[in-house]
């Protein structure tokens, strides 16, 4: 069976069309790091930085979109044509990662920890800068989504060229 992979240009618009109707239908710019804080405090009643303001609130609307989003992506593979199974297969990242399934696993926890971090140590995550603060030509989120995407980059270029 062939793979169908959407026109970048069509996920953009997609993407943009998102942000814009969340906005209008929640009145709230889209995000996930919030939702993040809100599953972190929900599950650790010992930590008060996670008891504070939104992140003390389940009805959030952030911590519904961020169970949304493996939700949606669960559904899609289950209603795939192509038989679904659970991997740690990385693609290109296969080269540069350890072999072992326990490792990779230790490897995606410690890069999750760090991309939770980042997203609390900017004040909001790679979706909410740089999707719905570009959007809103925000300065502050211009810079962090530049600055998301060129580390990116950099990291790229050490893994595989070096």
């Amino acid at each position: 069976m062939e793979i169908v992979v959407w026109a970048g240009w069509l996920g953009g618009l997609a993407i943009g069309g998102f942000v814009i109707l969340h906005f209008w239908l929640m009145g709230k710019p889209a995000g996930c790091s919030t939702g993040y804080g809100n599953v972190c405090g929900l599950l650790s009643k010992k930590l008060t930085y996670y008891r504070q303001g939104e992140y003390s609130n389940p009805n959030n609307t952030k911590l519904w979109f961020l169970i949304g989003i493996p939700l949606g992506g669960f559904l899609s593979a289950m209603s795939s044509p192509e038989p679904w199974h659970l991997t740690f297969d990385m693609g290109m990242y296969e080269s540069i990662l350890p072999q072992s399934e326990a490792a990779k696993a230790l490897w995606l926890v410690f890069g999750g920890m760090l991309l939770g971090f980042g997203a609390r140590l900017a004040g909001a995550c790679t979706t909410g800068h740089a999707l719905v603060g570009g959007a809103m030509m925000n300065p502050p989120s211009l810079l962090a989504g530049f600055v998301f995407f060129l580390s990116a980059m950099l990291t790229t270029q050490l893994l595989f060229n070096f």
